[in-house]
């Protein structure tokens, strides 16, 4: 009962949105980002932390089976509520608060789920290693760290249900401990190549794009106060000047600079070479009626990532803010050589 009350009060929303290729993608996710803040619902962490799965429009095959095997690990107290439309958010989630207070347990039955996600085939969840659902796989291949000691190679799938993450993108990526030695990009539902004219469009402008970024980085470093700022600024409609203050707020901001500095972007996917100056780029930037800034391929962001740390490739990912809408082409699961032995871990 107690479970039930403060689940139904400030629920944990883990939101599933696929790539942006529908014209209403874009405008849905952001039509739930701004109600979720009104409502100050946090974000969940994980499908552990989850009380309310919330899909967004209308999941392919792959993100379909993604949707299934993070439902699997969802504890009760739960919801699954999927919204197509922006007109459509707040009755959705009220909804969704209303059957949480409602009653305990799962509030979604089967079947519901595979209407809402589009689910036709089995009930199983065995898909995991295919949909990037964090499976990983050891390999006994030996890489050596700074103090020259062995480690062995770690091949996961990131994505694409992770806090501020690229929607649709799963990163297959190599691990050496928590340096990333390869990494190799797929965008689920996505084809790998898509019609000419859609290439460098900005759908939120320049201003908002640079907003958006932002917001995901200052995210994933913890400076909530300033991330819900600059979503606030691409929700609504700035005052003369808000913009170019909240720039040079960010530009003189040193422990976001310092958090940043080291963070090297390889590889040409944008004109900055480092986090650090892609950061001070889109914030200087603000305001100035500058063209949007570059947003790199899925695979060529994700190349950056190679020879960075865990957390900070994820920075950098968030930061080159990879068009996933250019699709990267389907990408084979992990398959070690003949006679490796390889064990399996699930996170």
């Amino acid at each position: 009962m107690v479970l039930r009350r403060l689940a139904a009060r400030r629920p944990h929303v883990l939101t599933i949105a696929p790539a942006p290729v529908s014209p209403d993608d874009l405008p849905l996710r952001l039509a739930v980002e701004v109600e979720l803040a009104r409502r100050r619902w946090p974000s969940a962490t994980s499908p552990a932390d989850t009380d309310v799965l919330l899909v967004l429009g209308t999941p392919g095959p792959r993100l379909a089976q993604v949707v299934r095997a993070v439902w699997a690990t969802v504890p009760a107290p739960r919801v699954a509520v999927g919204v197509t439309t922006p007109g459509a958010v707040r009755s959705v989630l009220d909804d969704a608060a209303a059957r949480l207070a409602g009653r305990g347990g799962d509030t979604t039955s089967d079947c519901a789920v595979q209407r809402q996600h589009g689910r036709t085939a089995d009930t199983g969840v065995g898909d995991r290693a295919d949909t990037g659902v964090a499976d990983a796989q050891m390999a006994d291949l030996a890489f050596y760290d700074r103090d020259g000691l062995a480690l062995d190679a770690v091949h996961v799938a990131l994505g694409p249900v992770l806090p501020h993450w690229p929607a649709g993108l799963v990163v297959h990526a190599t691990l050496a401990g928590d340096l990333v030695t390869d990494a190799r990009a797929e965008v689920l539902d996505v084809p790998a190549t898509v019609g000419p004219g859609s290439r460098g469009r900005s759908p939120l402008g320049p201003d908002r794009t640079r907003l958006d970024i932002l917001t995901r980085v200052l995210g994933l470093l913890g400076a909530d106060h300033l991330a819900a700022r600059a979503r606030d600024l691409r929700d609504h409609d700035p005052e003369p000047g808000e913009l170019t203050t909240f720039g040079r707020r960010l530009a003189r901001h040193r422990p976001l600079r310092w958090a940043t500095r080291d963070i090297a972007l390889v590889g040409g996917p944008v004109e900055e070479r480092t986090v650090e100056q892609r950061v001070l780029a889109l914030a200087r930037a603000l305001g100035g009626s500058l063209a949007p800034p570059v947003r790199p391929t899925p695979e060529k962001a994700t190349q950056a990532m190679i020879g960075l740390e865990l957390g900070a490739a994820r920075l950098a990912l968030a930061a080159m803010d990879p068009d996933t809408t250019l699709g990267a082409g389907p990408v084979a699961a992990y398959a070690p050589p003949q006679g490796e032995v390889t064990h399996h871990h699930h996170h």
